[in-house]
């Protein structure tokens, strides 16, 4: 069965609920169906994210990793050792082509995710791509016609629109219980850690705070507010010769709301999501990972939403697992059509830093 709902907004959010009611009513038929499948992972990369990775994995029941690959045998060795990933490599292509490889999780340098992507399909595997995608649309669209031409699925690794807390902010937004959704407001800010050193800042391996941070802005803009019409922006760099380490986001959504995305390696500001309706506004401090929502009315806190959590990875990966497990090619969710527009919308914002 191939997925081909790509809703946007509040039709997301009923492609969400459908998706996610077919599965819990029909959980026992499934599993006798599917037998229970455990989906297999290799991974290429020993980067810093990938025991996050398998950790959210392992909590899901339902996929486990059998081998892990880095160009260096010795990165590998110790990964594999730290994890209890039963086998490892020194070559890419030796998990690509594994015959009991079910899936491949790229978390590569981000210039390398198109190749590799395009590599694993070609070899029968499904395929989870980290953040950012791909560094072109007509990358994105080709990898989606490619997965779907041979019942494959792929899907960036977003994480934000299945955590807990945003159930209760979605039927919040659905029920107008404070009046419209007017205005979004995004912000990340880091000054130091991986994201801010080596090929992260640089142009030619697909470096710089935009693409670094684009997917959880467009993906939960458009989860909350609707599609995205049009996007403009700024960015300032340190260094001329390197990737951007500030940018400035503004976007127009269906309905006149407007959301904007505002991100520093310079400077620390209050990270978070700032929902600002009719008669309120929702906090959400770092949205990308939250588990708590305050609730404002005329600035008196109103209602705190707190959300069971167990780890901020299990529920994309229990998600995508399904989407194998049930033979789809694109998540309902995250598919790969929307990610397309969003890389679309970064080529262009980056084209007009240039001028």
């Amino acid at each position: 069965m191939q997925c081909e709902c790509v809703p946007h907004g509040a039709s997301r959010m009923r492609g969400y609920n459908v998706f996610r009611n077919h599965f819990l009513k029909n959980r026992q038929i499934r599993e006798v169906r599917i037998m229970k499948k455990t989906v297999r992972y290799g991974i290429l990369s020993t980067s810093s994210i990938v025991p996050r990775f398998v950790r959210g994995l392992n909590l899901t029941g339902s996929g486990t990793v059998i081998a892990i690959a880095s160009r260096s045998s010795e990165k590998a060795a110790a990964m594999a050792q730290l994890l209890e990933i039963p086998e490892y490599y020194d070559d890419y292509e030796k998990v690509i082509q594994h015959p009991g490889i079910d899936a491949v999780y790229i978390p590569l340098i981000n210039s390398m995710h198109y190749p590799y992507a395009k590599k694993a399909l070609l070899a029968g595997k499904h395929v989870i791509v980290e953040k950012p995608f791909v560094l072109h649309e007509k990358e994105a669209l080709e990898l989606a016609s490619l997965a779907a031409e041979n019942h494959l699925f792929i899907t960036e690794a977003v994480k934000t629109p299945f955590l807990p807390v945003y159930a209760r902010i979605r039927k919040l937004i659905e029920d107008k219980t404070y009046g419209n959704i007017r205005f979004m407001e995004f912000r990340q800010s880091y000054t130091d850690g991986p994201y801010t050193q080596g090929w992260n800042r640089k142009k030619e391996y697909g470096g710089g705070v935009l693409i670094a941070n684009e997917a959880y802005f467009f993906h939960m803009a458009e989860f909350l507010g609707g599609k995205v019409l049009s996007a403009q922006g700024c960015a300032s760099y340190s260094d001329p010769d390197e990737a951007e380490d500030q940018c400035a986001v503004m976007a127009t959504l269906e309905g006149g709301i407007l959301a904007t995305l505002c991100v520093s390696q310079k400077v620390l500001f209050h990270n978070g999501l700032t929902i600002h309706l009719d008669q309120a506004r929702i906090e959400v401090p770092d949205y990308w990972k939250a588990k708590t929502a305050y609730i404002y009315k005329d600035d008196q806190l109103i209602e705190t939403v707190k959300a069971e959590c167990e780890y901020e990875f299990q529920y994309e990966l229990a998600h995508y697992n399904e989407c194998i497990r049930s033979q789809f090619s694109f998540s309902p969710i995250t598919p790969v059509s929307n990610t397309a527009r969003y890389i679309g919308w970064c080529e262009k914002l980056y084209q007009s830093f240039k001028k």
